[in-house]
């Protein structure tokens, strides 16, 4: 297993990186090494498979449709987003990948920030809940597998500015809850520090669902795209 960062770099572009998702797949198709893809975008909305219109009713900020599933959401600094990119075992059993991604983020926020997130009935992501508030994701997860193997992953929100982070779309087509981020509930670190506490877990979590078990993981650092 790699975990491929590119967080030294700062923001980097959307595009640039799903190019290096969709080379990373054909690479782990032929039967190259499975990888964990780590980065902080610039300021982008991404619209899934399910976007409607109405989803997106301003345009300050470039909008970049894609074949993950889920509808509009934004990636942009304060953000920390992984990609895993990896072989499943078949015969796929989707349902059991998106639970492992979920458990990943759900026992990190948890055991690290002592959160109570949790999986909301109906709803892709990671939550808080509580009584006389509205629901509010502090994870987004839109996942695709694509003959066998992975692509597209998860946007964990941790310290993005209320000003403008997800300003103008409406997150993932609800209009009946927030978004939230470690930092909006107390949580105060950094992005590499949030994605050094994330990665390991997430190893951890789906290694049942690949067809090859990681003996290892190997961290490198692009300072390039």
């Amino acid at each position: 297993m790699q975990i491929l960062s590119l967080l030294d770099q700062g923001l980097v572009d959307y595009t640039q990186v799903d190019a290096l998702q969709r080379s990373a797949h054909e690479e782990v198709l032929a039967g190259g090494e499975d990888t964990l893809i780590v980065s902080q975008f610039t300021p982008t909305w991404t619209a899934g498979r399910h976007t409607k219109p109405e989803d997106i009713p301003s345009t300050t900020i470039p909008v970049i449709r894609t074949d993950r599933a889920g509808s509009a959401t934004w990636h942009g600094p304060g953000q920390v987003v992984v990609y895993p990119v990896v072989r499943l075992r078949e015969p796929v059993d989707l349902v059991q990948w998106i639970r492992a991604v979920e458990a990943s983020v759900i026992d990190t926020v948890r055991e690290v920030w002592e959160l109570p997130v949790h999986r909301v009935e109906g709803r892709a992501g990671v939550w808080l809940t509580e009584e006389g508030r509205r629901d509010r994701k502090i994870c987004a997860i839109g996942l695709k597998v694509a003959r066998g193997a992975t692509l597209h992953g998860i946007a964990l929100n941790v310290d993005i500015d209320p000003a403008h982070a997800f300003e103008g779309i409406i997150p993932c087509g609800l209009t009946d809850a927030d978004v939230t981020s470690l930092s909006w509930e107390g949580i105060h670190t950094t992005v590499s520090d949030a994605a050094s506490e994330l990665l390991p877990r997430m190893v951890e979590h789906i290694s049942p669902c690949l067809a090859t078990t990681p003996t290892s993981v190997s961290y490198t650092t692009r300072s390039t795209l």
